[in-house]
C-alpha cells in the first residue's frame, strides 16, 4: 500500500449493503496484500458486517434526530407539541366540558300559600359539586340564586284539610364545568434561591390552575410565557346595579408568575429567574407603560396587544424558602362528556340565606337537604387527543393568525385555540355572507360525546366561543354559531383477489384499511374521495383489483336521522361525493358499516 495514499470515501452510502460494499472496496484497494479473505463466514466479514451495521445505525438515528428538529417531520407527539408551542400554539390540558343543570329546592309557603316565603330562598354557592352515574364530577361555576326571576315554581306539597300549597318546588339554573378541584402542596421550606425553578403538580391530566399561593400569601399568576408581565385582574364593579357591568379588568403587573408545562410526564409550573428584590407587584398604569416602551406619544400599531405593556429582564419572582399550595382543577378523558339526565348526585354544596337569624333551623336545613340536580341536556366537548397532523396543522395556522382575524383560517385557527378550561371544539368551519353589507359569518361548531362520536356542542361552549372570539374579531364582524348537520354513511365494496390469498383473510385486510383511512373525523365541508378508497382498497396484498364501491346514507336508531340521497350529491366524473358546506361526514360505526366481498 502506497504511504501517501489518496483514499476515497463515498459519503452518500448510508444504509447497511452500500456501506458494506464500499468497507470490501476499501479493503480490496488498500490491502490486497494483507488480507484476502472475503467469503462470508471469514472473521473479516464478520468485522465488516460488524461496522456497516453500526454505520447503517448511526446514519437512521442521525436522521431520525434531524427529522424530529422540524415540525413538518416530526413523529414523536411531545417534540411535535413542543414545536407547536414554539410557534404559539399551546394545546396543553385536558379538555373541558361546560353545560347547564337544573337545581331544584323545597321551599315553605308564605302564609298566604300563594307564594314561596322569600327569607327561605337561598344562593347555591359557586363551587357545588354535582356527579353523574359514571363518576364524572361537575363543578358549579356561578352563583345559583333561586330568588332571581327567571326561577321556575310550582306548588310541590299541600294541606290534607285545606288543600293549600304549604310547599313550593323551585327550579334554577346554573353552570357546571367538568372536572375535580385538587389541593397539591409543594414544600419548598429550607430551600435555597434557584432560576427557572420548575415544580411538578400532578398529572399531565390538569385541566386549569385556580391559583397558587405561597406560606406568605402571596399569590402567583399564570402567564402564557414569562415575558408577560402584566395581567388583567378582574375587580367586581360596585355599580353593576346601574350600569349592568359585573367586573371592571384591570391592568397588574404580576412580578409573580409563572407558566404551565404539560407533557406525558405530567404537569409543572414553570417560574422566572428574579429574586425576591424584584418590583413587587401593583397596578400599572397602561399610559404610561406604552410611552416608556415605544419612546413617543402615540401609537401606531393597529394590532397593539395589551398583555405585553411591560418587558423585564426578570421574567418573574422564582419561589424559595417558602410553601406553595396550589389548587388546580382536573378532568378525565373517561368523564368529561356525560348524557342527558345523567347527573343526579349532589356531592357538596354551600347555601346562604338573606338573614338567617330569622328563620327556623329545622325549615332552613329542610330547603338544603331538598337539593336535586339534573341535567336536561348532554354536556359534551371534544375529549381526544388531537393527532399529530392535527397538531402540526393547527400550529400553523395559528401562526399565520398573528392574533387577529381576518380570514376564514384565522377564525377556525382561534377557535381550536380557546383554552382548554373553556371547551374544546373538534371540528370548526366559518361561512361568509356574501349579501351582507357587513361580514355576517356563519361559524359552524360540533363536538365529541364520551364514545367519540359528533356531537352538538352545547350552549355555554358556543357562548365561550364567541366571547373568545370577540378578542380578535374586526369591529364590523358578525359572528352566528350554528350547528352542522351531521351524515352518517356507510362503505360496501368488492374486490378481485388473487386465488393464491384466502379471500376471508383479503377481505379482512381491506376493511382494517378503510377503517384505518376513516379514522380520521372529517372536516365540516369536506368530501369523501372515491378515488382514495380505491387506492387503499388496490394496496392491499393479495387484492387485484377495485370493482365497486358504494357509499350509502346512514339513519335511523343510533343514526344522525339526516337521509340524504348520495346520487344527487355525486360529483359528474364519479370521483367524490360532495358535501354540503354545512355538514359533516360521519363514519360512525367502522365496524358495522364497513362491509365487503371478495371474487
Amino acid at each position: 500500500m502506497p504511504k501517501n495514499k489518496n483514499v476515497i470515501i463515498k459519503y452518500t452510502s448510508r444504509d447497511f449493503q452500500s456501506i458494506k460494499q464500499d468497507l470490501v472496496d476499501y479493503a480490496q484497494r488498500y490491502y490486497s496484500e494483507g488480507y484476502r479473505d472475503f467469503t462470508e463466514a471469514s472473521f473479516g466479514s464478520m468485522m465488516i458486517d460488524t461496522v456497516a451495521y453500526i454505520g447503517d445505525t448511526l446514519s437512521y438515528y442521525l436522521d431520525y434526530n434531524v427529522n424530529e428538529s422540524f415540525l413538518d417531520t416530526s413523529l414523536e407527539y411531545e417534540n411535535v407539541r413542543k414545536h407547536a408551542a414554539a410557534l404559539g400554539y399551546n394545546f396543553s390540558g385536558t379538555p373541558s366540558s361546560y353545560g347547564i343543570v337544573s337545581i331544584f329546592v323545597i321551599v315553605p309557603a308564605n302564609s298566604d300559600g300563594t307564594a314561596p316565603d322569600t327569607s327561605y330562598l337561598p344562593i347555591l354557592k359557586t363551587g357545588a359539586t354535582f356527579s353523574g352515574g359514571d363518576g364524572g364530577n361537575f363543578i358549579l361555576t356561578q352563583d345559583v340564586n333561586f330568588a332571581d326571576a327567571s326561577a321556575d315554581i310550582v306548588s310541590a306539597r299541600f294541606d290534607s284539610t285545606t288543600g293549600a300549597t304549604t310547599f313550593f318546588a323551585v327550579r334554577a339554573y346554573g353552570q357546571v364545568q367538568s372536572g375535580t378541584v385538587y389541593l397539591a402542596t409543594i414544600d419548598l421550606a429550607g430551600t435555597v434561591f434557584e432560576k427557572f425553578r420548575k415544580v411538578r403538580v400532578a398529572d399531565s391530566n390538569v385541566s386549569e390552575i385556580i391559583s397558587v399561593i405561597d406560606s406568605d400569601g402571596r399569590r402567583y399568576y399564570q402567564v402564557d410565557n414569562l415575558a408577560q408581565e402584566v395581567v388583567f385582574v378582574e375587580t367586581t364593579n360596585k355599580t353593576a346595579a346601574s350600569d349592568g357591568v359585573r367586573s371592571i379588568l384591570k391592568p397588574f403587573s404580576a412580578t409573580r408568575r409563572f407558566t404551565l408545562v404539560q407533557d406525558d410526564t405530567g404537569t409543572y409550573l414553570q417560574f422566572g429567574f428574579g429574586s425576591e428584590d424584584s418590583t413587587a407587584n401593583g397596578t400599572v398604569d397602561p399610559s404610561a407603560v406604552a410611552l416608556k416602551m415605544h419612546g413617543k406619544n402615540y401609537i401606531t400599531s393597529k394590532s397593539f396587544d395589551p398583555t405585553r405593556l411591560m418587558s423585564t429582564d426578570r421574567l418573574g419572582v422564582s419561589p424559595y424558602n417558602t410553601i406553595l399550595k396550589i389548587v388546580y382543577r382536573a378532568n378525565s378523558p373517561a368523564t368529561t362528556n356525560i348524557g342527558a339526565n345523567k347527573i343526579s348526585s349532589v356531592l357538596n354544596k354551600t347555601f346562604v340565606f338573606t338573614d338567617p337569624t330569622i328563620l327556623v333551623t329545622a325549615s332552613r336545613q329542610s330547603v338544603e337537604n331538598s337539593i336535586e340536580v339534573n341535567n336536561d341536556k348532554p354536556i359534551t366537548s371534544a375529549t381526544n387527543d388531537l393527532s399529530v397532523e392535527e397538531i402540526k396543522v393547527r400550529a400553523k395556522a395559528h401562526y399565520a393568525t398573528q392574533n387577529r382575524a381576518v380570514t376564514k383560517e384565522d377564525y377556525e385557527s382561534l377557535v381550536y385555540n380557546m383554552p382548554t378550561q373553556f371547551g374544546a371544539i373538534k371540528r370548526a368551519n366559518i361561512l361568509n355572507d356574501p349579501s351582507s353589507t357587513n361580514r355576517r359569518l356563519s361559524l359552524y361548531l360540533i363536538s365529541e360525546d364520551n364514545n367519540g362520536y359528533l356531537a352538538m356542542a352545547n350552549d355555554i361552549t358556543k357562548n365561550n366561543v364567541k366571547n373568545w372570539l370577540n378578542r380578535f374579531k374586526s369591529l364590523n364582524d358578525v359572528i352566528e354559531i350554528i350547528d352542522p348537520r351531521v351524515i352518517n354513511f356507510g362503505v360496501e365494496f368488492s374486490v378481485v383477489i388473487d386465488q393464491r390469498f384466502s379471500s376471508d383473510s383479503v377481505v379482512f385486510e381491506c376493511t382494517q384499511a378503510l377503517q384505518d383511512y376513516f379514522s380520521e373525523v372529517f372536516y365540516i365541508g369536506e368530501p369523501i374521495y372515491l378515488t382514495k378508497i380505491y387506492d387503499k382498497l388496490n394496496r392491499v396484498d393479495g387484492v387485484d383489483d377495485t370493482r365497486r364501491v358504494i357509499i350509502s346514507n346512514k339513519t335511523g336508531g343510533a343514526y344522525s336521522g339526516l337521509s340524504l340521497s348520495f346520487d344527487k350529491i355525486l360529483s359528474k366524473d364519479g370521483t367524490f361525493i360532495k358535501t354540503p358546506k354545512n355538514a359533516i361526514m360521519e363514519l360512525k360505526f367502522p365496524n358495522l358499516d364497513i362491509k365487503g366481498t371478495a371474487k
